[in-house]
Parts: C-alpha cells; sequence; structure tokens
C-alpha cells in the first residue's frame, strides 16, 4: 500500500506542477517539479528517500529514450549524422576526460575512478529540459536540431563511460585498451541490439495489422512493453540498453509510413497514452530530485565534516559546469562539429549550442544508479557525486532561463492567439449554416446544431435567472401559438388544455429544487402504483388503457411538430453572445421534451449524415480560408487537427449522441 501511496502522490505532484507550468512562465517547468519535490520532503513518509537504483534505469529512462528516439525525425538524423555522432561521442568523451581530470583535482580527497564517474554523470544533455528552457524563444532551426540529436546518443556515451568507471572502482583496474574496445562492444552492441529486436516488434505489429488484429488492446501494451523487454535484452548481453531502445525508437520512427495502416483508434490512442505516460516519467525524474534533495544535504552535513564543505561542493558544481560550457563552444568554434550556419550568426549559435547544453533526466538517474550499499558498506562519496550533479542540474537550467530571454526574440508564430478562436467559430457557424440548409428533420439538425454549438460556449454555464425569463417567454410563444391554432381549427379546445397542462407541469418542475423534485417523483410513482392497482382490482383492460396513452401522446407529438420548429426559430432569432448558454440549454430542453412525443427511429441515421457533412463542411471551410490566403498554413493545420479530433471523438461516440 505505501508503494501505491507513493506513485499515487507523485502523480499528483507532477499534474499540479504541470498546472503551475501554465501560469508560471518564467520559470522552466523542470525547477517547478523541484520546488514540488522538496515541498513533498516536508511530508513524513517521504522524509529521507532513497531510489532503488536497480529500477530507476529500467521503469523510467527505457520508455523515455525509446520515445525520443521514436519521435525523431530520420531524415534529419542522417543529414546531420556526422555533426550527431562529433557531439555525442568526440565532444562527450573529451568532456568526460578532461572533467575527471579536473574533478579529481578538486576533490582529491576521492578516487580518480568516482571523478570520472561524476564526469560522466554530469555530460550527458537533455532534449526535453532544452525544450522547456526554450519553448517560447525563437531559438535557431539548425542548434536546436544539433542539440536533440545529440541528447539523443550522448546519453549512451555517459553510460557507458559511468559503467567503466564504476567497474575500475569496484576492481581496482583499469585498462585503456581493453577500455576502448569495451566501449565500442557495449555501444554498437546495444544499437544493433535494439536494431534487430525493433525491426522484430514492427514486423509483428504489421503481421498482426494484415491479420486485422490492430485493436488497440493488443497493439498499445506490445508497444508499452517493448521499450522493457529491449532495455533488459540489450543488458543481458552487456550491451547498452539505453542506445538499443533509442535504435528501436528509430526503427519505429523509420516504419511511420507502414504503420499508419494501423486503425486510427489505435494510433490516437497510443500517441496520446504514450505522450502522457512520457511526460509523467518526466516529471518523476525532477520530482524524484526535489524529494532526495534535503536527504542528501542532512547525510553530507552529518559526515562527520564541516558543513561549509557544502559549500565547497556547489563551488565544485559551479566550477565544472562553467568548464563544461567552454569545452561545448571550443568544440564548435574548432569545427570539430560542422554545424550549417550562416557566417554572420556563428558566433551566436556557437554560443546557444553551449550554454543549452542543459542537464536533466539522464545525469540525474545516473546518479541515483549509483549503488548505495558496496561490499557491505555504504558507498563512499556517493551523497557528494549526487549533490553536484543536482548543482549542474539546477545551474543547466536556471542560467539559459536567465541569459536566454536577454539574447533571443519571443517566438513568432504566423498567427495570434485571437486568430484560432476567430476563425473556429467562423468554421462552427459555417458548418451551422449547411447543417441548416441540408433542411432535414427540424428536431434533429438543432440536436448536432447545439453539438457543434458547445464547442463554442463549453466553458459557459447558463445563469438560473436569465434562463427562466427566456424560457418564461418561450411560454407565451407556445400559449400564443397554441390558441391561434385553436383560432384556425387546427387542434381542440381539449388538446389545447392538455397541452397546457403538460407544459405548466415541467415548468414548475423546472423550478423545483432537488428536495421538492425527489418528493414529487416519489408521490408520483405512489399515485402511478395506486391507479395500476385500481385498474386490477377493477379489472380494467390494459390494452384499452395503453390505446388511450399512445393516442393521447399522439395528439400532443401532432401539437409539438408545429409548435416546436417556431421555438426553436425564436430562439435563433435571439441568440446573441451574452445568453449563449442560456439558449442553448433550452433549446437542449426543448429537444428532449420533443422526443418524448416522437417516435422517428431514423433519428439516429439522420444525425450520423449531418455530422459527417458538418465536419466535411469544416474542412471545406478551411481550405477554402487557405486558398483565399486569409489564413496561415500553421493556422489550417491547427484548425485540420482540431476537425480530425473531433471527427474522431464522434465516430467513437456516436452513441451518445442517439
Amino acid at each position: 500500500m505505501s508503494i501505491v501511496f507513493f506513485v499515487l502522490i507523485l502523480i499528483i505532484a507532477t499534474v499540479f506542477s504541470n498546472a503551475l507550468d501554465t501560469k508560471i512562465k518564467f520559470l522552466p517547468r523542470a525547477i517547478i517539479q523541484i520546488m514540488m519535490g522538496l515541498a513533498l520532503s516536508f511530508i513524513p513518509n517521504f522524509n529521507h528517500f532513497n531510489l532503488n537504483p536497480e529500477v530507476f534505469m529500467l521503469a523510467i529512462i527505457a520508455p523515455l529514450m525509446f520515445y525520443d528516439g521514436m519521435n525523431t525525425n530520420i531524415v534529419k538524423l542522417k543529414r546531420t549524422l556526422s555533426n550527431t555522432f562529433s557531439l555525442a561521442i568526440g565532444l562527450a568523451v573529451v568532456t568526460i576526460i578532461l572533467v575527471g581530470y579536473l574533478g579529481y583535482a578538486l576533490l582529491p580527497h576521492i578516487p580518480i575512478a568516482l571523478a570520472f564517474a561524476l564526469a560522466a554523470i554530469i555530460t550527458p544533455t537533455d532534449a526535453v529540459a532544452v525544450s522547456s528552457v526554450t519553448e517560447n524563444l525563437d531559438l535557431p532551426n539548425e542548434a536546436m536540431l544539433s542539440l536533440k540529436n545529440e541528447s539523443l546518443f550522448n546519453d549512451a556515451s555517459g553510460i557507458v563511460m559511468f559503467d567503466l568507471a564504476l567497474t575500475a572502482f569496484h576492481t581496482g583496474h583499469f585498462s585503456p585498451v581493453l577500455s576502448i574496445f569495451n566501449y565500442l562492444y557495449v555501444f554498437f552492441g546495444g544499437l544493433i541490439v535494439g536494431w534487430i529486436v525493433g525491426w522484430l516488434f514492427v514486423r509483428l505489429q504489421l503481421l498482426l495489422i494484415e491479420t486485422d488484429i490492430d485493436n488497440p488492446n493488443i497493439i498499445v501494451p506490445i508497444n508499452f512493453i517493448k521499450p522493457f523487454a529491449i532495455y533488459l535484452l540489450a543488458e543481458m548481453f552487456d550491451t547498452s540498453g539505453i542506445l538499443a531502445v533509442v535504435a528501436a525508437g528509430l526503427i519505429q520512427s523509420t516504419q511511420a509510413q507502414s504503420l499508419r495502416l494501423t486503425s486510427t483508434k489505435t494510433q490516437m490512442v497510443y500517441k496520446t497514452t504514450y505522450e502522457i505516460f512520457t511526460n509523467l516519467m518526466n516529471g518523476f525524474v525532477f520530482i524524484l530530485l526535489g524529494v532526495s534533495f534535503p536527504t542528501v544535504i542532512y547525510d553530507i552535513t552529518n559526515e562527520g565534516r564541516q558543513v561549509s564543505s557544502l559549500g565547497y561542493l556547489i563551488l565544485v558544481g559551479i566550477i565544472l559546469y562553467i568548464v563544461m560550457i567552454i569545452i561545448r563552444y571550443l568544440w564548435v568554434t574548432l569545427k570539430l562539429a560542422n554545424i550549417r550556419i550562416r557566417p554572420a550568426d556563428k558566433v551566436l549559435n556557437h554560443f546557444l549550442i553551449a550554454i543549452n547544453g542543459i542537464h536533466g533526466t539522464i545525469t540525474l538517474s545516473m546518479a541515483f544508479s549509483i549503488p548505495i550499499v558496496l561490499h557491505g558498506k555504504i558507498f563512499p562519496f556517493r551523497n557528494d557525486i549526487i549533490f553536484i550533479a543536482a548543482t549542474v542540474i539546477i545551474l543547466s537550467l536556471l542560467v539559459p532561463s536567465i541569459i536566454l530571454p536577454l539574447m533571443l526574440p519571443a517566438k513568432t508564430y504566423s498567427y495570434i492567439l485571437e486568430d484560432i478562436s476567430t476563425y473556429r467559430q467562423k468554421m462552427i457557424e459555417y458548418a451551422i449554416k449547411r447543417v441548416h440548409d441540408a433542411d432535414e428533420d427540424p428536431v434533429e439538425t438543432q440536436a448536432v446544431i447545439a453539438t457543434l454549438r458547445s464547442q463554442q460556449s463549453i466553458l459557459q454555464r447558463p445563469k438560473r435567472n436569465a434562463t427562466y425569463k427566456i424560457l418564461q417567454k418561450c411560454f407565451n410563444l407556445e400559449e400564443k401559438l397554441l390558441q391561434e391554432m385553436v383560432d384556425n381549427g387546427e387542434i381542440s379546445v381539449k388538446q389545447q388544455t392538455f397541452y397546457e397542462r403538460m407544459s405548466l407541469f415541467q415548468s414548475f418542475q423546472l423550478h423545483q429544487s432537488f428536495i421538492q423534485h425527489f418528493m414529487y417523483r416519489a408521490r408520483f410513482y405512489f399515485i402511478k402504483l395506486s391507479h395500476r392497482f385500481k385498474r386490477r382490482i377493477k379489472r380494467v383492460d390494459p390494452l384499452v388503457v395503453t390505446k388511450k396513452f399512445n393516442n393521447a401522446r399522439d395528439e400532443l407529438a401532432q401539437v409539438e411538430n408545429e409548435i416546436s420548429p417556431q421555438i426553436f426559430a425564436y430562439l435563433r432569432e435571439h441568440l446573441n453572445a451574452d445568453n449563449r448558454a442560456e439558449i442553448h440549454w433550452i433549446e437542449e430542453y426543448y429537444r428532449e421534451r420533443h422526443r418524448r412525443f416522437q417516435n422517428n427511429t431514423r433519428a439516429n441515421e439522420i444525425q450520423e449524415e449531418l455530422f459527417i457533412n458538418a465536419f466535411q463542411n469544416e474542412y471545406n471551410f478551411i481550405q477554402e480560408q487557405l486558398g483565399k490566403k486569409n489564413i496561415s498554413r500553421e493556422l489550417a493545420s491547427l484548425l485540420y487537427e482540431q476537425v480530425s479530433n473531433d471527427e474522431w471523438v464522434y465516430m467513437q461516440n456516436d452513441s451518445i449522441y442517439a
């Protein structure tokens, strides 16, 4: 139960931090999540928290890296492959060596193997963290592409070097030649294992598609299992599990064209579910950092050393962070990575690539994966390494957040937020007009129109008093229409009285409180049972009663057929921005009242036809506006996506419109 409670709290904290991120624009999401973790650390059950390092890489990092690989543009990756490997392997290895020796010089009391382990931990960059810092800034495309592709592979470089450093520390032996061969085996072996197994998984999915077994209940679980299975298999062969899942994700990306044959429902469910899952996993990592931070500080300050050593560890973290920025800047300036940049923008782009070497998930995961116990004793200097790594992570997030807005313009779009709302409103009105012009059953037409209009006022609630005022005007209009029908000889006075009694009864119900309505319904059912009991005593034929009831309902239905269209027309005439929610509620009330007296077997078919035509007309509207150049292609794509999502939701849930 404690594990379930712990995970539930983490999920709530992640969701809450994501909500805060939408309001707090001046801080990266990762920093907000770290602060959330710090707040959680004050909860008693979260005190002195220690993460199990054995499951961290498997449970959190493997699916995250697979998702990154799956969303990588394989064409752009091929175009920049030499630069990617220069940054992910060459720069990573050089950084680890230089920072390792510098770390050993600054911390001479720790073994040199652990100094290199620390360097391996703080070298990998994180594309997700970069995106969270730069999402509102206009970062040059080439610089962003280089950073993203670098982070995809330098994680493996850091992990392999980290494992080599820990092995050297455990055994006390280090062979440069053997380490190079081991590095190549682990690196490329992981790629090969991931490539082969990833291809087999894709073939399995294609086979399921070809045999019409592409059900979300089958495909989605298989794809969720994939990164865990591939990671474990690669680790069994002593290769890089992280690179294996990255390679499998890239295979998934290359086969995207073939996998489009998968049903729309499966793709939507899989994509949405995986996005939510990876978002939670990223949030978990930074919240865990915040939760663990007080424990690490407590352990450092209670190891028999002076409290000032904590300040020295912060200083070490600052020095190592600055040195890594310098190494990155020199690497691209010396053209060891030949990035395609215009000469005028060269200095700026080189600086951006240097300062955007932001550290996050992988750095933290490797720090936590240091064994807690070694040979029956507490692993030496574990807390020091974690604390320095955390310092580097926070610096790498904060420094760009402060400097980049001063250097880069805010991200610009070919449209403004108001354009989305404006053209969505126009699109819906366009579709509504076409639905109305179809001249189908008026009630079903109004049902479809009301659903389309609900997209415009979904966040509005009808005001009670305003609703009753409009409703009273509708009741007055009904009385007037009834009287005209009596005067014209269309209905009898008896039918008029019966209809007015029914309207009065429903109006009375609308004004009741919940308790009054409950008591009235209880009284109604009691009277209904009493009448049924009396009929049995008097031996009244139930068929006669049913026939009388059906005749009365048919009479009401005839009156409704005349009155309802005029009520709907009246409501449409008086619809405006101030009473939209109230009128939509009243339309729903009249529509449901009308349905009670109708027996239209084609109602669902009519609605389905109208909805399909409405969606097609929304597509036509977007295409028309794009052709007239009233909207940009980016805005058109956004509107297309919204219509596609609306259409998918309707097709999957069309029963609720019945």
